[in-house]
């Protein structure tokens, strides 16, 4: 296909991807500002090609499984730390605190990358960290965003150790944390897991809509005002959405924040 061609069959898959499952040649053509023959032509060479298929009934295209194997190659491809890395470092020039990805590893929050601002006083938790998921904001979103059954089952059988005396210990009070966390997209520490250290962190989901991890800053508390809090909550929401984005995953409308439809 020459340059143009190119341009328009992507922006065929495209319409495809966005409307209807089956679409005839008609629509397509009229979206995209195209004749019928022109796209007709498009539609059977990416036939050929298996990135489209033709219903036999309706005669309509609809997306090939073609694609399908090529978007879970990509999608295998993609390692959560390489991929969030730049994320963190964003987060760390957005707010000056450490920025911090976890994943979830025997009941555990499992720190796998970090970065940290040039200077000052940070909130430093190496690589292979393992923390509580009831009382750090990474380990709140990743036991919130778990199928219903599942986070019965780990708050059951958590051991709830008071670190400070904002610790929660109750597991009715954590499981309603839980719920907050799903709504709003966010959770937070205020020094429950340590004494002068604040924290917030988001969820981060894989295509299949499964969170794998959590990504979120830390910071001493006195820099970590209700007024930081405040500004930097849509930040650290925002980040953790375009990851996800990037690691393939589409939220689904309803809800306020869009998280939480798969985990209903």
């Amino acid at each position: 296909m020459e340059v143009q061609s190119v341009a328009k069959a992507m922006r065929l898959l495209e319409a495809l991807a966005a409307g209807e499952a089956i679409q005839s040649v008609s629509d397509l053509a009229r979206n995209l500002g195209i004749d019928k023959s022109s796209a007709s032509r498009l539609l059977k060479t990416l036939e050929s090609s298996g990135a489209v298929e033709q219903d036999p009934l309706s005669r309509g295209y609809m997306l090939g499984s073609m694609l399908v194997h090529l978007g879970q190659t990509v999608l295998r491809r993609l390692d959560l730390r390489t991929v969030a890395q730049p994320f963190l470092e964003n987060l760390v020039r957005d707010t000056g605190e450490c920025a911090h990805l976890a994943t979830l590893a025997n009941g555990h929050a499992l720190y796998v990358s970090q970065a940290t601002p040039p200077r000052g006083v940070n909130v430093d938790a190496p690589v292979g960290t393992l923390a509580p998921l009831h009382c750090t904001a990474l380990g709140k979103v990743l036991l919130a965003f778990q199928a219903e059954n599942v986070i019965s089952s780990m708050v059951a059988d958590m051991h709830m150790e008071k670190f400070t005396r904002r610790t929660v210990t109750y597991r009715e009070d954590l499981i309603k944390q839980l719920r907050q966390v799903r709504e709003a997209g966010v959770a937070f520490d205020d020094e429950e897991f340590s004494i002068g250290v604040r924290c917030m962190a988001a969820p981060v989901f894989r295509h299949a809509g499964v969170v794998v991890g959590a990504i979120g800053i830390s910071g001493p508390s006195p820099r970590v005002t209700d007024d930081r809090i405040h500004e930097w909550e849509p930040i650290v929401r925002d980040r953790a959405l375009e990851l996800s984005t990037k690691l393939g995953w589409r939220p689904a409308p309803g809800g306020p924040t869009g998280l939480n439809a798969h985990t209903k």
